[in-house]
């Protein structure tokens, strides 16, 4: 079996999808025989509240090293996550130089580096680390971020548009195979030239096993008095591409109605905006929380009658949100707001797991929530066929022996 470096910006118990799939697999090509060491970050995106502690209280150095699940994982020191842009900047540099440093050492005799975006620059890591152990190299893209940052309007300038695009090319070019969510995402990337063979379908995943379907009345629904109530649930990163703003549309499109609760769980830089709208929205069907403990996710999802993934227009194009395979294990129908040609929305539609409904209209949202409250037949048909859909396809399981098979390619046992 292989050395493999795996090295993700994030990683459990960081309160994030990707940190949750990181997490497994690690763990996961760690029990199939591979030898995994993971560079990553101190908890520091939405971290539980006791785990950002500063290495430098343990001791002079700005990483630890420890071994979690029988994976070797270095940490290296990061602020907690702000909203400052180019605090944020210098943060990924320094992490960046870090991993380069320490994945010298700690990636000797390792036959893979795998490192998974966002954001691409890490890529550039990869290849150098790579070609100093004379190993694979392996891009995981979990998203077009070059596209997600032109499209959101986070990056304007034609300069830095190029250059971005460029030096993700660079990564796509020198990567001995990428891995990617979704055939859009690979037929895209043959678009830009990428020789097909060289891309493989690895989508997100979800521990079905951790999140099932729950009765609604449970621990976390009676604490928030939300038992006898109608939900409509938005869990996940509170950012720029979600178009967030429908969700108090649709709280005020209901605000007559004593039973309908709109429940937003989550962080990020549209938080702040979010809780100033509502607060002066004076609308009280709608209630924002911060992430919960990962040991209260499923009974968050058992709350929800419905989970809606509310996505700005083209972001579909170049992003699937991990929520929606967590609603989909949970049995929870799910409303997403996407280009009908998106992946997000194949994804629904081919699994019967919900309704499709166009970017950015209120209106449409709506209509598609009321259709899964008056019809409670269709919303425990979309819960079981998005759950029997997850459970075939999404499974950490089968994620994990799709990388296992691909590691093998280009790794194979007669070459270690």
């Amino acid at each position: 079996m292989a050395k493999i470096l795996l090295v993700t910006l994030v990683y459990a118990p960081d309160r994030v999808s990707t940190a949750d799939m990181m997490h497994s697999l690690a763990r996961g090509l760690q029990q199939s025989g591979h030898d995994v060491t993971v560079l990553t970050s101190i908890p520091h995106y939405y971290p539980p509240e006791d785990s950002h502690a500063s290495p430098q209280s343990r001791g002079s150095r700005p990483y630890r090293i420890t071994n979690e699940d029988g994976v070797k994982v270095i940490r290296i020191f990061m602020p907690r996550k702000g909203r400052r842009v180019w605090s944020r900047v210098f943060d990924f540099l320094w992490f960046q130089f870090m991993v380069t440093v320490l994945g010298l050492w700690h990636g000797r005799g390792c036959r893979v580096v795998l490192v998974t975006s966002p954001p691409f620059t890490f890529g550039l890591s990869g290849i150098f680390l790579a070609w100093v152990h004379r190993a694979a190299f392996i891009y995981d893209v979990r998203e077009l971020i070059g596209d997600v940052l032109v499209q959101s309007g986070m990056l304007r300038h034609r300069f830095l548009i190029r250059v971005s695009y460029a030096l993700e090319g660079l990564v796509y070019r020198r990567a001995n195979a990428i891995s990617t969510i979704a055939p859009s995402f690979r037929d895209r990337l043959v678009a830009r030239g990428l020789p097909p063979s060289k891309i493989h379908l690895t989508p997100n995943f979800v521990d079905v096993d951790f999140i099932q379907p729950g009765k609604k009345d449970n621990s976390f629904s009676r604490r928030h008095h939300l038992e006898d109530a109608f939900v409509v649930l938005y869990a996940g990163n509170l950012g720029l591409t979600q178009g967030l703003e429908i969700l108090l549309n649709v709280a005020r499109a209901f605000k007559g109605d004593p039973n309908f609760v709109v429940l937003v769980v989550g962080e990020g830089v549209a938080r702040a905006g979010l809780e100033k709208a509502i607060g002066e929205s004076g609308l009280t069907n709608i209630r924002l929380l911060p992430y919960q403990p990962l040991e209260a996710v499923p009974e968050l999802y058992a709350t929800a009658d419905v989970c809606v993934s509310p996505m700005r227009s083209q972001l579909s194009y170049s992003t699937v949100p991990s929520k929606i395979y967590t609603a989909m294990a949970a049995g929870r129908a799910v409303v997403v707001a996407a280009e009908l040609d998106s992946e997000a929305a194949r994804l629904i539609q081919d699994a019967g797991a919900g309704i499709c409904v166009p970017p950015e209209s209120r209106e449409a949202m709506m209509e598609a929530i009321q259709k899964i409250r008056r019809d409670a037949d269709f919303r425990r048909r979309c819960g079981s066929s998005g759950r029997a859909w997850v459970c075939a396809r999404y499974s950490a399981s089968a994620a994990i022996a799709r990388y296992t098979e691909l590691i093998g390619k280009l790794a194979p046992p007669s070459h270690l």
